[in-house]
């Protein structure tokens, strides 16, 4: 399926994606989710572009979700993908 823009960027799901993106070389460092989208594959994969507090830059992030898998690592695949351009 295509890409949709996901409207409540406040869900707690797509905020414990991002941290947990984050949780390698930017733990704690605070953010702005700017916006997010939606795609429905074999799962669901999310993108989200955020800001950190005091950068313009744009930051993109994924995550994979295919909740069916038994190992945790394959079933939620979260990846800091890095700056984004357009």
């Amino acid at each position: 399926g295509g890409h949709r823009a996901i409207e409540n960027l406040d869900e707690p799901e797509y905020h414990d994606h991002i941290r947990a993106a984050l949780a390698t070389d930017h733990a704690g460092r605070a953010y702005k989710l700017v916006r997010a989208t939606k795609q429905v594959v074999a799962g669901s994969l999310h993108t989200y572009y955020i800001q950190f507090d005091g950068e313009e830059d744009l930051y993109k992030i994924t995550a994979w979700s295919r909740p069916w898998l038994k190992e945790p690592s394959e079933a939620l695949q979260v990846t800091f993908v890095g700056k984004h351009v357009e």
